[in-house]
């Protein structure tokens, strides 16, 4: 009898890892738990060279519905923040 072995999200990463290659990656990975109570993937936005990147925990019920990183009330007050901090541009990644 074969065992089947735990998948992990190592299992669903592309060959060639641009960031399109992740972006497709992701809409079909499950390699944990999140996608299943997931509608969509919530990948990020940002430019690819960006100096930091701010990694969050899993997306919430607004992220989750408009498949956009930080668009919930969280995000919200992170934005409200950075701004009073006066960065330029904020861009979630």
């Amino acid at each position: 009898m074969a065992i089947e072995l735990p998948k992990s999200a190592a299992d669903f990463l592309p060959t060639h890892r641009t960031l399109k290659a992740l972006r497709e990656a992701a809409r079909s990975c499950k390699g944990c738990d999140l996608y299943k109570n997931a509608t969509q993937t919530v990948f990020g936005e940002g430019p690819p060279n960006a100096s930091v990147v701010f990694v969050g925990e899993q997306p919430g019920d607004q992220e989750d519905r408009q498949g956009r990183p930080s668009s919930g009330r969280r995000g919200g007050c992170l934005t409200r923040h950075w701004r009073m901090l006066k960065f330029r541009a904020v861009r979630f990644m």
